[in-house]
């Protein structure tokens, strides 16, 4: 009774439709190579020219004579950018700028709290992540001294001993937000307006001693922090907090014995080449300045707090900054895989935090034949006269850098990336499909003879017969002769389903599609009929050379049977494919591994399932 009530329940709160494919979490496909040259790419570039000509450049009511823009699109497969675009403000060059003329990839901007993204990197590449678990009272004197000798309340004093390293990057410490270059009203309005808005008068020793002009030094940051109220417990939410990178930097410093400007030089900007970034106001003649170099806050420096948001880069760096992350060209592939997933949930269902990245999923299910998302790891930033993004989408092995310098209407930036999304992301995805399915898509068939005993034979077809004897083609084996095994498999890719689909599999006779996703789902003989068995492939990232050049690629394979009406709820789900990865293993082999040989000029001979133990060449 309870479940028929429950499937009632479930029913009526789903959309009435077939099961979906529900992927593994991750990229569907290998990463896409040669992208300069895909006809697909090169018309996604002409439809991006397209849409930035008609609808900012040219339109009067975006007032694109107040702001100037770089923007440029790249991949981990290629060393130039898929596709930029450059655009220079008319006023810029009439006016009495100290900076360009005219905007190029290598113009310098403020890019603010992108920062933060520089400051990570730098740690993982000089310190690692494996300390991210520990309490920054540990490294820090300082602050060990403030939580010795701080209040007893709760609400004005951080809980310095909870907080960790981890805690500041990922913006979970709870500490508050600024101290007083940002922070501090007193230092951006004149204290009788303040007073006419309803603040009421405090005594001078309650603002702090520093702020823009001078900035503060480090005795007195630290001063300063034991006077500020947590905003939260630590790890509870993710707060918006800037003095957790400069805190990170200092951290660095102690560790390694060296300035944090010199091991981002030396860890990050100098081994990629990144000869238009800077740590500090660089000179006016790289900068995108669109107007004063004070009142535009070019010439802004944040002193001790600069690892917050400080730095200067051009897109062409960006772009080079972006392929290195994707490639991990600075950090180990472990590590960065580590650093590209996200920390905490927000309170919106499609935003997470990570370290620093604010990250969104990103809906991309054209229609209800399967799950289909992909999350942005991005970092914004906006200071002055200055509106930036970075992103990078490791799904697929692209990301984009949007930087802006002027006074461009509410919202362009993320509106510039919601169009470089809404195009390139579909067009890398059917790149990506399409090489997929050239590579690895075919018939493959088992070519060889295999002599069995009529015992042996018997067992087989025994142990098989328990699962699906309707369906299962006799091999009327009684013999010792050699018989040609009826063990082939059909591979291709389609729209309407992810990754690769795994047809007409059998092995010695036997559909194989029926029996793994039965034996997978613990689903009885009885049910066979009603089945409707899918299996999908998707990529594992892990490969082995050969010694004639070639080499091995696996892929996992994702057993489902999508009879009957979707079970989405509160708990129910039908996408949990995650836990029923290699759930049947035959000789210590999981019946969900497939590896494919390549040759060396990276054509597919041949495909093994690892429980099989058979190798089936490529036939069509």
């Amino acid at each position: 009774m309870w479940s028929v009530l429950l499937a009632g329940l479930l029913l009526s709160n789903s959309r009435v439709e077939a099961k979906q494919n529900c992927p593994l979490y991750g990229t569907q496909f290998p990463k896409p190579k040669q992208l300069l040259q895909d006809p697909a790419v090169k018309y996604a570039a002409q439809l991006l020219d397209d849409v930035f000509t008609k609808y900012i450049e040219h339109d009067n009511t975006s007032r694109s004579d107040a702001f100037s823009f770089s923007v440029e699109i790249f991949s981990g497969a290629e060393d130039r950018p898929l596709w930029s675009r450059y655009w220079t403000a008319p006023n810029l060059q009439n006016s009495n700028t100290t900076g360009v003329r005219q905007v190029n990839g290598d113009s310098v901007y403020r890019i603010g709290s992108i920062t933060k993204m520089f400051t990570i990197l730098t740690f993982l590449a000089s310190v690692g992540d494996g300390i991210m678990n520990e309490p920054i009272t540990k490294y820090l004197p300082e602050i060990e001294e403030l939580a010795r000798n701080g209040s007893d309340s709760n609400i004005f004093t951080p809980d310095w001993e909870s907080i960790t390293i981890g805690s500041l990057a990922t913006q979970t410490s709870g500490l508050i937000r600024d101290y007083s270059i940002l922070g501090e009203l007193a230092y951006q309005v004149p204290l009788d307006d303040l007073y006419k808005m309803g603040y009421p008068p405090v005594p001078v020793t309650q603002f702090p001693p520093c702020g823009h002009n001078p900035t503060c030094n480090r005795t007195q940051l630290y001063q300063g922090l034991g006077r500020l109220p947590p905003s939260e417990l630590p790890f509870s939410t993710p707060v918006y907090s800037d003095l957790g990178f400069t805190l990170l930097s200092f951290i660095a410093e102690k560790i390694t014995g060296k300035s944090f400007k010199t091991l981002m030089k030396e860890t990050v900007l100098d081994p990629l080449g990144l000869d238009h970034t800077f740590m500090s106001p660089p000179s006016d003649s790289f900068g995108v300045i669109p107007g004063n170099r004070n009142s535009t806050s070019w010439a802004g420096d944040l002193g001790e707090e600069w690892a917050t948001g400080n730095m200067y880069t051009s897109s062409s760096d960006l772009s080079s900054l972006g392929r290195a992350i994707l490639r991990s060209t600075l950090l180990k592939p472990a590590v960065t895989r580590r650093w590209m997933k996200p920390f905490s949930f927000t309170s919106d269902p499609k935003a997470m935090v990570g370290m620093p990245w604010g990250i969104r999923r990103i809906d991309l299910t054209q229609n209800s034949s399967y799950y289909q998302f992909t999350h942005t790891y991005n970092k914004a930033g906006s200071i002055g006269s200055y509106n930036t993004l970075f992103a990078v989408l490791p799904d697929l092995d692209m990301g984009y850098s949007i930087l802006i310098a002027g006074q461009p209407p509410g919202g362009l930036t993320m509106s510039i990336a919601e169009a470089l999304t809404s195009v390139m992301v579909p067009t890398i995805m059917y790149t990506a499909r399409t090489q997929a399915n050239i590579t690895f898509g075919g018939t493959y068939r088992y070519m060889g003879n295999l002599t069995t005993a009529s015992n042996s034979t018997a067992a087989y077809n025994t142990t098989l017969g328990r699962f699906d004897r309707r369906r299962r083609r006799s091999l009327n084996d009684t013999s010792t002769a050699p018989t040609r095994l009826n063990s082939t498999v059909t591979i291709a890719a389609d729209d309407d389903n992810p990754g690769l689909g795994v047809f007409n599999w059998f092995s010695n006779g036997t559909d194989m599609s029926v029996i793994a996703a039965a034996m997978g789902s613990n689903i009885s003989s009885d049910y066979f009929s009603s089945m409707k068995p899918s299996v999908r492939l998707y990529p594992t990232g892990l490969q082995d050379k050969t010694a004639d050049g070639g080499s091995r690629v696996a892929f996992k394979a994702v057993f489902e049977d999508l009879s009957g009406p979707p079970m989405n709820g509160s708990y129910a789900s039908d996408c949990a494919t995650w836990v029923g990865v290699t759930a049947v293993v035959y000789g210590s082999r999981p019946l969900d591994l497939f590896i494919f040989d390549l040759d060396a000029s990276g054509k597919v001979t041949a495909v093994e399932n690892a429980a099989l133990r058979l190798r089936m060449d490529r036939v069509g």
